[in-house]
């Protein structure tokens, strides 16, 4: 089964899955208390595909073992990297689709010779998600990666693990609206949980994301840009329904192309740098799933 049959057929079969208790649209129920036999099979068999067996990894606190100085034409754009211990891609927030790739060198640093440059790859498989970039396995210490994507120039220095580098096996799920959703998945199981925030609203002061998954619990903490330092923050869940009586105005827009079936993560908007992790609760056996959403700061630093 090939990695987009299964990231599709993930994505499908979440959003069939997604019930509220029709007594209180609040709270989304447990597929043993509201769902018809049909469903909770298919639930069952979802959760098959996307832990293929094995239980989800916790989410790492530790630094990547190596990450990349990034400069596009000139500019430091490193924070936009996302790492695993195979692969790195890099999604500078202008590029609004996977850019065209034109002169690929890779240099050594010291003798200034060219060497056999690794594959490039488009980074965003889902043509509908308003963001892009380009991924290739880790190039050695000591070489530098030169390339012209969307016509810019840009370069890739590998640097030792540090403070600077960021969160190992985050891959980039969504971003729109100056906000980006990040779901812990490391290299093995590449496919992780299909898309955890495939749309992002803004409602005033308030953050709006649409989430593929039937979960009991959520808790959120807040990580303020340049603290370690975490604190509880406020964050709701709702059905359709529910989200519709908050906001009449979006009724239409969640009968006809958000999902009245799908849940939806309600929080106030974040400062550029903020880190918001989020956790939510599986009904069944009680797994975690971790994931971050992060408020980028698009302007070149």
């Amino acid at each position: 089964m090939s990695k987009m049959f299964v990231t599709a057929f993930a994505e499908s079969a979440s959003e069939r899955t997604h019930l509220a208790c029709p007594e209180d649209h609040e709270t989304p129920c447990t597929l043993e208390a509201c769902a018809p036999r049909k469903l909770k099979m298919k639930f069952r068999l979802l959760l098959f595909v996307l832990v293929s067996a094995r239980a989800l990894p916790t989410l790492a606190d530790e630094v990547s073992p190596c990450c990349y100085r990034i400069l596009v034409d000139g500019k430091d754009r490193s924070a936009y990297q996302y790492v695993n211990k195979k692969l790195v891609t890099f999604a500078d927030p202008s590029w609004k689709q996977d850019p065209t790739v034109e002169e690929v060198r890779l240099v050594d640093v010291k003798t200034g010779n060219q060497e056999r440059p690794p594959f490039i790859q488009r980074a965003n498989y889902i043509s509908s998600r308003p963001w892009g970039g380009v991924m290739f396995e880790h190039i050695p210490a000591g070489k530098t990666l030169r390339l012209r994507a969307g016509g810019k120039l840009v370069s890739f220095q590998r640097t030792d693990s540090g403070v600077n580098c960021p969160h190992p096996d985050f891959r980039l799920d969504n971003r729109l609206l100056g906000y980006e959703v990040l779901q812990h998945c490391p290299f093995e199981m590449y496919i992780g949980l299909g898309v955890l925030g495939s749309s992002i609203h803004l409602e005033g002061r308030e953050v709006i994301l649409k989430t593929v998954l039937l979960f009991a619990e959520c808790t959120a903490t807040l990580y303020s840009a340049g603290t370690d330092q975490g604190k509880p923050f406020p964050i709701q869940y709702l059905a359709g329904p529910r989200l519709t009586e908050r906001y009449p105005h979006l009724g239409k827009l969640v009968q006809e192309q958000w999902g009245l079936l799908n849940i939806y993560l309600v929080f106030p908007a974040l400062n550029p740098g903020d880190e918001l992790k989020v956790v939510v609760t599986l009904p069944g056996d009680g797994r975690q799933v971790p994931f971050y959403v992060r408020k980028i700061e698009e302007t070149v630093r």
